[in-house]
């Protein structure tokens, strides 16, 4: 017997501090029906209205009228299927890299029933949490195992966010993966959902430990260094670092947006792939309750208000300026993977706790702009030209923030005012800030829009540009520069056998779309091993 079809119900208020219990009532009223018909109602999207005064929530709600509801509150729950095949070293699919990317596409294959065996040069979580303290607080980096390499990638260490732009039925069930490994049920239904840095290494233990009882194995400290091809060119497997060898009927590459040493292996390898836009910039932090202030305005004490966020953009002589990726109640951290290299960017916690919020204000960027000094003085680095500017302005970062991971910044009003000064004696970043000239830091085609910008956003947004705020030094990896060719298969065109995905690959950017994306491949390399 088939489950009973909703009505769907949109645009219901809920004053802040109205109970969810008043769902019912607003329901059967945009209905036209007594509310004692309505068996089960359940939140399909949540959104806060933050410009309406006093602010408000808008839901969605699916309604069920007469017929027997069926369980609203049940969590969605991971069974291995029936099909599920016995581990054979030597016949799994290999996945390099356990971030999002990763993770899924083994989820995705061992629902077909085909374990896996997955690689990350990092280590697992508990490991890599001792990595990025040391880094944080005593200036240590261990190119191995820090913010960006190691278990659940560069996402383990963000906001957590969840939301994407993606028209894909993958997301709900990536969100309801999530959920039956213990995040919490609201991300199924928030307009922008989000789990926290604190949330997301929880989960990373309950996927570890899924993965493994359903027969795939996890090697942590396992960096791939090249790939093992048969006479034919068709990948067989990787090889290790240690010198081990890795042998299997497929590899997956999830290897995210840094793992540039492997992009320039695969590069040689004749791995086809081409430059692509991405972005550069700095990041802003506020204290947090002068941008609730700004959003909320005489309601932003209010309990029921969560930190507040915004999204910014701009169009300055061409080029587009925007925020990104927001963390109310966040921290700015260090994201180097390489020695004396210092980029930046932000998490938080899921109580969005810190007194600071922070977002990336970043400059696009063409494959055209791709260069240092004068166009085209980076063209021997082929398709990697935008790799090798981001290393030259790591360098740069670095050196300019006197060493130990110390970050260059400069107060937003002297940044737009061009006249470098002292910096606010607090920050969330660590090891801490040196005051330092961002105009001379990086390129006219990056600052001057970005300063220009700074003003539009000012006046979407009066008391933006404060003394309050700091302009933290470099953003670099917003997303990775290259794009890896893929066949109709989704494999690389190049090498059979070799499935490019993720963020690393040029096919997404954050969480969930890095996510389907391993799903999509693993879906097409279970259709090949059938």
């Amino acid at each position: 017997m088939s489950e009973p079809t909703p009505k769907r119900v949109r645009d219901l208020t809920l004053a802040l501090g109205e109970s969810d219990a008043r769902l019912k009532t607003l329901a059967a009223e945009s209905l036209g029906v007594s509310s004692q018909r309505i068996t089960g109602v359940r939140k399909v999207k949540v959104s806060l209205d933050a410009r309406a005064r006093p602010p408000r929530r808008i839901v969605t709600v699916d309604v069920w009228l007469d017929d027997t509801a069926p369980d609203v509150d049940q969590r969605p729950s991971l069974d291995y299927p029936t099909n599920l095949r016995r581990p054979v070293s030597g016949a799994m699919p290999i996945i390099v890299g356990t971030g999002p990317a990763g993770l899924w596409a083994a989820l995705g294959l061992l629902a077909q029933g085909q374990p896996s065996v997955l690689l990350d040069r990092g280590g697992q979580v508990e490991i890599r949490n001792r990595a990025v303290r040391d880094l944080r607080v005593e200036g240590s980096l261990n190119a191995e195992s820090n913010l960006c390499f190691g278990e659940g990638g560069a996402g383990t260490y963000s906001d957590g966010k969840l939301y994407t732009r993606i028209k894909d039925g993958r997301v709900r069930q990536v969100y309801e993966d999530l959920v039956a490994f213990g995040a919490p049920e609201h991300i199924l239904f928030e307009a922008h959902p989000h789990v926290g840095t604190n949330g997301l290494i929880k989960l990373l233990r309950t996927i570890r430990a899924y993965l493994q009882d359903g027969g795939c194995e996890l090697r942590f400290d396992a960096k791939v260094t090249d790939l093992v091809l048969d006479d034919r060119g068709a990948v067989q497997g990787v090889h290790l670092e240690d010198g081990d060898e890795i042998l299997g009927p497929a590899v997956i590459l999830a290897t995210g947006h840094s793992s540039r040493d492997t992009l320039e292996m695969l590069h040689s390898r004749g791995v086809v792939m081409t430059p692509k836009p991405f972005a550069i910039g700095a990041r802003v932090e506020h204290p947090q309750e002068l941008i609730d202030r700004i959003q909320y305005g005489a309601f932003c004490e209010h309990p029921d208000l969560d930190a507040s966020r915004y999204a910014l953009t701009a169009k300055v002589s061409g080029r587009g300026v925007y925020s990104f990726c927001m963390c109310p109640g966040g921290f700015v951290i260090p994201t180097p993977t390489e020695p004396e290299h210092l980029n930046v960017n932000g998490m938080s916690n899921s109580n969005r706790g810190s007194r600071w919020a922070n977002s990336a204000l970043v400059v696009t960027l063409e494959p055209e702009d791709f260069f240092l000094e004068s166009a085209g003085d980076l063209a021997a680095f082929g398709p990697l030209a935008g790799v090798a500017m981001q290393r030259s302005l790591e360098r740069a970062t670095f050196k300019a923030g006197g060493g130990g991971y110390r970050a260059p910044a400069m107060r937003l009003t002297d940044f737009v005012g061009r006249a470098p000064g002292d910096l606010p004696s607090k920050s969330s970043y660590r090891p801490g800030l040196t005051a330092a000239d961002l105009h001379e830091l990086l390129p006219s085609r990056i600052v001057d829009p970005l300063a220009r910008a700074v003003h539009q956003f000012e006046r979407k947004m009066p008391g933006f540009l404060t003394e309050e705020a700091v302009l933290i030094a470099t953003e670099t990896t917003t997303s990775c520069p290259i794009r890896m060719a893929r066949d109709e298969r989704l494999a690389s065109p190049t090498i059979p056998g070799l499935y490019p995905t993720g963020e690393g690959a040029g096919y997404a950017g954050g969480i969930v779309s890095s996510a389907i994306d391993g799903l999509k491949v693993a879906e097409s390399v279970a259709a090949s091993l059938a």
